[in-house]
């Protein structure tokens, strides 16, 4: 199951995969939908692995995740 991490949009989230892959991190850009209570949908990568270093160099390069999961939904 695909790990995921929750970005503010989709251009956000372009960029972010943009800087995982510079890093040798592969991922994909995914509408995660809005769960109950939680609004509307949003943006978001799919990572097969290595979730707390894209995290990390995610932060360090100016991205503010809004949340992460290991292989499950936000």
């Amino acid at each position: 199951m695909d790990n995921l991490i929750r970005l503010s949009s989709v251009t956000q989230a372009m960029r972010a995969r943009d800087i995982l892959k510079a890093s040798g991190i592969n991922s994909r850009v995914s509408r995660i939908p809005a769960q109950k209570g939680r609004g509307s949908c949003s943006y978001g990568l799919k990572i097969d692995n290595r979730l707390p270093e894209a995290v990390e160099i995610l932060r360090r390069n100016g991205i503010k995740v809004s949340g992460r999961a290991l292989g499950g939904s936000i």
